[in-house]
């Protein structure tokens, strides 16, 4: 993998001091319809998927002009602290590391359509609504877990 498309060293760090709020903040979003009152904002109706189902004009009645952000910022703090987790370099980039790094996103995509397909065989009804939502987050988090845990077996054996 490049280098040049991995984000600066330092980017990890904060990318870290933010995800935990922002795993919280899903979490409570997902399991227990959490909100934030202050932000309700009002959107305008062309933004709203809806309109975009309409086939003639005025054949649908916009009722609910409000839409609470967040579970959008949640979605989105979660998404972007995993990639810049997952994608920053390290302090020494070599061609160990990123062998490392090719193989453990090889084997994050094995493993989270594995668990996928367990999934869809034991899970029914709309307990299945859940699974979606967190197989977007499995191969970021599976590569996290054993890209560090190779590097840092490997560095505790002095390779």
């Amino acid at each position: 993998m490049k280098s040049r498309f991995l984000f600066p060293h330092r980017f990890k760090y904060l990318a870290l001091l933010l995800f935990i709020p922002f795993l919280i903040l899903g979490i409570l979003c997902l399991f227990a319809d959490f909100q934030f009152k202050f932000l309700c904002i009002k959107i305008p109706p062309y933004l709203r998927f809806e309109y975009f189902l309409q086939f003639q004009e005025n054949t649908i009645e916009y009722t609910q002009n409000y839409v609470n952000i967040t579970n959008d910022i949640a979605i989105v703090g979660l998404t972007i602290t995993l990639i810049v987790i997952a994608f920053s370099k390290l302090k020494v980039e070599d061609e160990f590391i990123s062998k490392v790094r090719l193989e453990s996103l090889q084997w994050a995509i094995y493993i989270n359509f594995l668990l996928l397909i367990i999934a869809s065989i034991f899970i029914h009804g709309f307990s299945y609504f859940y699974v979606p939502i967190v197989n977007i987050y499995t191969p970021l988090i599976i590569f996290i877990i054993r890209f560090h845990y190779l590097i840092f077996v490997n560095n505790k054996n002095g390779l």
